[in-house]
């Protein structure tokens, strides 16, 4: 079984990444298998890893954040086909990516897990990560205050205009805008950062020109 985890960049809502883990191969091989099927679980492990790190690097957060989301998002699906009073325990080894589970001390494969434990994975990894992103993007729009920075003009909402910054979209409000100016879509504009919200399920960056 694959459960493949797709999601949305957090600040523009455009970029789009995916996580795949091969519930297949990412058991324990035993003496039997050993051979091709120990090849394939490196490869895949290895592929996991190629992941991580890519996603890492597009969303900018650190990889051990991520597969510690992974480790999360596998013990929350082994739960919900468990009971609630299960011991479930989850690693994913950070330096060969490859995956251990056990429910009340007893070794498991993940490939036991249905589709809806799958589904409730990836639904705990997708949320972790917009998390992750999140304060990552307020960590360092907070750190750069003050600062001029340059976009994109992508839209007017209001009287604001919705600047592409670098990971998020940015709002430079009708009474932080030189009057006379005019922008259109898709120009270059320089403003100051003026400052950084967090709100519900997202980030607010105020921009001024003035």
């Amino acid at each position: 079984m694959l459960f493949d985890m797709q999601f949305d960049g957090c600040g523009d809502g455009r970029t789009r990444f995916s996580l795949t883990v091969d519930c297949e191969t990412h058991i324990q091989a035993d003496t039997a298998s050993a051979g091709p099927t120990d090849t394939k679980e490196r490869t895949m492990n290895q592929e996991l890893l190629r992941q991580v790190e890519s996603i890492a690097r597009e969303k900018g957060i650190a990889p051990d954040v991520i597969l510690d989301d992974l480790e999360m998002a596998i013990a929350s699906a082994i739960r919900k086909a468990n009971e609630p009073e299960d011991e479930i325990i989850v690693t994913v080894n950070h330096s060969t990516g490859e995956i251990a589970a056990s429910v009340n001390g007893v070794e498991m494969s993940i490939q036991r897990l249905g589709r809806i434990a799958a589904q409730t994975a990836k639904q705990v990894m997708i949320q972790r990560i917009r998390e992750a992103e999140r304060d990552s993007i307020f960590d360092e729009y907070v750190s750069r205050k003050g600062q001029i920075v340059s976009g994109n003009v992508s839209r007017w909402e209001g009287g604001s205009l919705v600047v592409e910054l670098d990971r998020v979209e940015a709002f430079l409000p009708k009474s932080e805008q030189i009057p006379g100016d005019s922008h259109r879509p898709g120009q270059r504009v320089r403003a100051m950062i003026l400052d950084v919200r967090e709100n519900p399920g997202s980030i607010r960056i105020i921009l001024s020109r003035t």
